[in-house]
């Protein structure tokens, strides 16, 4: 028998200064997540029926503007930018959150 050979339990754990740091680091994801998650989700339904409203009526409105004709000069363009764009700010929202949820 090798005199230098270490069981599993003691090559794979770690120092005591370093556990405690990472516990301390855990500590601090969950006191900064908790309450983010909370007020994230209780915003979730104001959020979500706000960004899907613009993305769909601006979107609506930026098509029903364009093939009318009444506006010469209407930024039809920049009008589904804005639409798309709150969309993918929805998309993002729900990203965040399932982030802050693992």
């Amino acid at each position: 028998m090798n005199s230098h050979t270490l069981t599993y339990d003691d090559h794979h754990e770690l120092p005591s200064s370093r556990t405690c740091a990472w516990s301390i680091l855990w500590i601090l994801w969950q006191v900064v997540r908790l309450p983010a998650l909370a007020v994230l989700l209780v915003l979730e339904p104001f959020v979500s029926l706000i960004l899907t409203g613009f993305g769909f009526l601006g979107i609506a409105v930026a098509l029903i503007f364009k093939f009318s004709g009444d506006i010469h000069h209407f930024p039809f363009w920049l009008m589904m930018a804005v639409s798309v764009g709150s969309i993918l700010l929805l998309m993002a929202y729900h990203t965040l959150i399932s982030l802050f949820s693992r």
